[in-house]
Parts: C-alpha cells; structure tokens; sequence
C-alpha cells in the first residue's frame, strides 16, 4: 500500500506542520505501507528532524507560488498512490490568498485523477473571526473564506479535528463523508513531576501573531510579578508567516521587563524540556484558527492551563474532557487574577493535570493513527477500490 502526504515540512514547532510531522512518524511506525511520499513546500529541512525509513520527503510546491495545486497534481499523477492525506489550513500554501485558493485545489485533482483523497481541516475559515486574524483579503475575506471552505470540501473523505467543525459540516454538507479526529497526543503520555525550581514559570509557546493575545499575557505579567519573587515568562515559538517583525518589535516594546525569555523557535527534541520548566500553560489567544495543539501538548505532560474563553477552546475542552481555568478574551484583570489562582493554589494546577492526563489516554498518537487507517479505508471504498488496509491491533509508538 503506497500513501501520499501533502503537508507543511519541516514542521515549524507549533501548528499543522508539527501535526504532520507526528502524524505522518506513527503512520509510518503502523508497518501497512510500503512507501509514504510526503509532498512539501521547497524550503530546505532546518534541524535534525527524525524521518521513519518508510517516508520520502518530496519538496514540490514554493510558499507564495501560485501553481502549487498543479504541481501536487502533476506528482500524484506520476507517483499514483494508493491513497492521498491532505493536511491543510487556510495560510499553508503561504500569505498570498490566491496562493492558498491554488494548493486548495489539489485534492480535486487528486480525486479526478481517481486517487481516494482524505482531507483534514484545521480550520473552517468561514467560522472564524476575520476581523480579529486580521485575515487578508479585505472586503472580500469572507468569501475568499467561504471559497477554502467549499474547495477543501472536494475529497472523498473530510476529517476535522474539532467535533464542533463536523456538526456543522454534517448541518450544512449532510452528503459528505466526515470523521472527527481530535488533535490528540504527539507522544506517548507521560505525567511529568512537578517542576523542581521555587520560581515559578509561565509558558506561552505558538507562532508570534497579534491575534495571540501577548500583549495582554505580557501586561498580566507586569501585573502580578511584583507578588511572587522569581516569576518568569517563558515565550516560545516563531514568528507568524503572516506577520513577519512582530515579534521583534514586541521584544523591543517590553525590552525592560524582567523575568521574561524570548527563545524563539524552539528544535522539537527541547519541547518536552519546555513544559517539564513550566507551572502553566498560557493559552491567551483573541481569535483561534481552530483546534490547540498545545492544549492537547499540556495535558499530554501534566501541565495546568489559563486560557481566553473563545467557543472554539471551550468546545475543545468538553469534547475531550479536559479541564481549564477560562478567563475573559482580551481581559488583563480577568487574566492576571486566573494567573494569580493558579499560581495561590497548586493543589487546583495538579488536579487539572491529572484530570486532563486522564483524559488524554483516549487520544494517544496510536488512537489517531487507527483513525486515520479508518479514513483511509473510507476513502477506498468511496471510491470503489478493492484494496483495503488491514489496521493492526497494536501500533508500536517510538521515539525516532
């Protein structure tokens, strides 16, 4: 059985590029596919990432390009997989909305080829907030939104990964075949022992975007240090393709605070080291673009969360069963006094971890590969193939 993956690579540490990355290891570790082609964007591998034997990384299409979904079209049609898993969001083809419209079409091609196609949506664009994502495209934003949305309907197979996006999918597109596939665990599970250090840590770590909430997650900070000696701001992550110098010049503007780290992009071998450092997870974000991987990342290690009360993390925390301690979006006093009761009662920080490590035990990086198997046999049979893939019982998980 051959596999095509069309997804961001290398992966930036945050984001659908990570998600492919570890999505992309455990099908490989499944042991059903002779070959797994992963089509990526021209940008030379940065850091020692691990690849399994089975995976051929191809870079086919340029960021910014406008013919990015011909040219995944073109190499489909010459590599004729099996099978094809898309793994899309609404800037992955670059800043450019025609760019994006382009790479959108290629699962369209892929089924006109006859290839079964899986689609997985990180996001459904007509859904968010695009005034505060700051979404590009002005006036017409919305219908440009609208447009990703139907384009990246055309597969055999659609999963999302939040179950509030295939309600509204099912409300609105009852024919199609749709899976909800959670996020989930990008490793193996481990309850890591509370930090050893007195002072206590905060993390914020994602892309550097306006619509993340720093400024207010920084004037909190500023806030409520002088009440506990030692306190440190930990921010993590790279700057956002669409807002290139933000981050800059938000290191330039609170300059002299103390007790802040700027590490910038982070190589994925230290992200475990990242939360085994931090107290609490700080999910301050105005807008979401979907579901948190980092929210999945903290109850994966045992790690407390404050989070900005947007539908889209409130859905995600009663679908999983996790447990959050919500402030109000853009709110500073709301989000200095959710710190302040976190950081007053760590009894309340390790009862959230060990519900929240519970609760994560269902959504195992085996768990969303066995999904993902069920995809793609959906997709098969969609397409009336007499190939199948027999889904193994046990998937051994490695760290490469």
């Amino acid at each position: 059985m051959k596999l095509a993956i069309i997804s961001p690579f290398p992966p930036n540490i945050t984001g659908i590029g990570q998600y492919g990355y570890h999505v992309s290891q455990v099908l490989g570790q499944s042991g059903v596919f002779s070959r797994i082609t992963l089509l990526t964007g021209e940008n030379p591998v940065q850091g020692g990432f691990a690849i399994h034997p089975a995976i051929r990384i191809e870079p086919t299409w340029q960021p910014n390009g406008l013919s990015s979904g011909l040219k995944i079209t073109r190499r489909l049609r010459e590599i004729k997989p099996d099978v094809a898993w898309f793994n899309m969001g609404a800037s992955i083809f670059g800043r450019s909305p025609l760019a994006n419209i382009s790479g959108f079409f290629s699962p369209l091609g892929a089924r006109r080829l006859g290839i079964p196609t899986v689609v997985t949506l990180h996001e459904l664009a007509e859904l968010a907030d695009l005034r505060t994502l700051n979404a590009p495209g002005g006036p017409f934003a919305a219908w440009g939104a609208r447009l990703l949305t139907h384009i990246g309907l055309q597969a055999d197979v659609v999963c999302l990964t939040m179950r509030h996006y295939a309600d509204w999918l099912a409300a609105h597109d009852s024919g199609r075949p749709c899976m909800h596939i959670p996020i989930g665990a990008y490793h193996t599970p481990d309850l890591l022992p509370p930090p050893v250090t007195e002072n206590k840590e905060l993390l914020f770590f994602t892309t550097l975007a306006p619509y993340k909430g720093l400024e207010v997650l920084l004037e909190a900070f500023r806030r409520i240090q002088p009440h506990y000696a030692g306190l440190r701001l930990t921010i993590a992550g790279a700057e956002h393709a669409r807002f290139p110098g933000y981050g800059r010049q938000l290191r330039r503007q609170y300059g002299d605070l103390e007790g802040v780290r700027w590490l910038g992009q982070v190589p994925e071998e230290d992200v475990c080291g990242l939360f085994r450092q931090a107290h609490i997870v700080t999910l301050p974000y105005n807008a979401s673009t979907g579901s948190s991987s980092i929210l999945y990342q903290a109850a994966t290690w045992g790690r407390p969360v404050v989070a900005s009360d947007l539908l889209e993390t409130r859905a995600i925390v009663a679908e999983s069963g996790l447990d959050v301690t919500f402030f109000e979006r853009n709110n500073l006093a709301s989000l200095a006094a959710a710190l302040k009761t976190q950081l007053d009662s760590p009894e309340l920080g390790r009862a959230q971890a060990k519900q929240n490590f519970a609760a994560i035990q269902g959504n195992r990086p085996e768990d969303t590969c066995r999904a993902y198997l069920q995809a793609f046999n959906l997709a098969l049979e969609t397409r009336r193939s007499s190939k199948r893939i027999a889904i193994p019982t046990k998937i051994a998980v490695e760290s490469l």
